[in-house]
């Protein structure tokens, strides 16, 4: 495993706190790896099967997918009930949870 999926691993293990932008980058990970399930060492609990198993596996993936659904539903309450904000800001904010979106479809 690289060191960052060994950090996530032990933040994982030792049920550390993540941050909204590490949610994200699980569920970003989650959707670039699904293919490595087609892979011939995933039953042989390869290198792959153990990454994605340290990133918290099909549990962490349901976990990390519906956690980030939930703060995209936050995000846009909260931006709803806000005074209004310059047009730029909005942008930003909207391209940040249609990122969020497609990432967690393309897991799920």
């Amino acid at each position: 495993m690289t060191p960052v999926g060994l950090a996530r691993a032990r933040q994982l293990l030792n049920r550390q706190q993540l941050s909204p932008q590490t949610i994200d980058r699980m569920v970003s990970y989650f959707a670039r790896h699904e293919v490595d399930k087609q892979g011939s060492s995933w039953d042989d609990y390869g290198k792959g099967r153990q990454a994605w198993d340290g990133w918290g596996g099909d549990p962490g993936l349901r976990w990390a997918t519906a956690l980030a659904r939930r703060m995209d539903t936050a995000e846009r309450r909260a931006n709803a009930a806000a005074q209004p904000q310059a047009a730029s800001q909005r942008t930003a904010q909207q391209r940040t949870a249609q990122q969020r979106q497609r990432r967690y479809r393309s897991a799920s």
